[in-house]
């Protein structure tokens, strides 16, 4: 753990990476000054934004990346330092330690630009084995976007200005290389190993109240419309065909893609709809009452890390795990918990 008179930035972008970092703030740099940045458009999924300031972040900004036009590689990178600038937070050498989870968005490219080393988290569980997957889907909306994070290896972390790499080691498919030691950031431990006030006080962010449901299987939707993988009519076919299988039996609840915009009424009439939007990782903890028996996705990476909690089915299988090098495990053992866990705030 750092000085408490040290800086630390981190940077998210999706659901599950405001969730990483909050995780990683928490445990590891509890006392030390933090910034978080979180994209602009952020505000219509979360506009409750600004409480992270209140107990998780000492400053929380949103990044303009609305304003900043894809194009050529050097003007993207004065346009991000324009950004950057334009937020009234210390230059980026006055920060120990940078962590950066969304590392294909633009800010990766000033971070290098300055010379700048910094931590690297994965997209989403298990993503770091499949760089080529994750490229290949922002390709589809934008590539111009994708081929400057590619050429900077900011898919694989095979960037010699990557320090360390934070991922889910059990979600991985195949061995994974990288320029920085590997670490084993489960979200899952993660969330155990906090206290009960502490995990209380990080769900509250993303669902104020706890859910009651007599369901007993847990639908995760994806995002495949939204992503340009799929049509949305191509989107609600699947999940049709899946309503008519025997894999749904008896009451079900959907909980949607924090990015998937579509309505499920039609598709499963009678099953409950969530409404709220937060992580699936938070699953375990979020029920008033009995909790649904099991969970299952389409190829979702929050069903890494809810094996623990629920039986998780998979459609289609994923890819068997064979991991490789890792330094030791990113989550401390609960015997080093209460020292790292302490936060006057929270």
């Amino acid at each position: 753990m750092n000085r408490a008179s040290d800086k630390v930035l981190y940077h998210g972008v999706s659901s599950y990476q405001l969730l990483e970092v909050m995780l990683h703030r928490m445990l590891f740099h509890p006392r030390d000054w933090a910034v978080l940045l979180l994209p602009d458009f952020i505000v219509g999924k979360y506009p409750q934004w600004e409480t992270l300031s209140r107990g998780f972040f000492n400053e929380v900004r949103l990044f303009p990346y609305l304003s900043i036009p894809h194009g050529e590689e050097r003007q993207v990178i004065e346009d991000t330092a324009r950004a950057y600038e334009s937020l009234g937070l210390p230059d980026l050498e006055q920060f120990s330690k940078i962590y950066i989870a969304g590392a294909h968005f633009y800010f990766s490219l000033y971070v290098l630009e300055r010379r700048k080393p910094f931590s690297f988290f994965e997209d989403a569980a298990g993503l770091l084995s499949r760089p080529q997957e994750a490229m290949d889907v922002l390709a589809a909306k934008f590539p111009e976007h994708a081929a400057l994070a590619q050429s900077h290896g900011l898919f694989s972390a095979r960037n010699p200005l990557i320090q360390e790499v934070f991922c889910c080691g059990k979600a991985q498919c195949r061995q994974v290389e990288a320029f920085g030691r590997m670490w084993d950031f489960s979200v899952e431990r993660g969330l155990r190993v906090l206290s009960a006030r502490q995990r209380k006080n990080l769900i509250r962010f993303f669902l104020p109240r706890p859910i009651k449901t007599k369901a007993e299987t847990i639908l995760l939707t994806q995002q495949f419309s939204n992503l340009g993988l799929l049509s949305e009519e191509g989107q609600l076919a699947l999940y049709r065909e899946l309503a008519k299988s025997r894999l749904v039996k008896g009451p079900l609840l959907v909980k949607k893609h924090p990015d998937d915009p579509l309505d499920y009424r039609e598709v499963f009439p009678g099953a409950e709809i969530l409404k709220e939007v937060f992580p699936a990782e938070l699953l375990p903890y979020v029920f008033r009452g009995k909790r649904p028996k099991r969970v299952m996705a389409f190829g979702s990476a929050g069903l890494a890390n809810l094996g623990e909690s629920f039986e998780t089915v998979s459609l289609p299988m994923p890819c068997p795990v064979r991991w490789g090098k890792i330094v030791g495990s990113a989550v401390p053992s609960p015997e080093r918990t209460e020292a790292l866990l302490r936060h006057p705030s929270l």
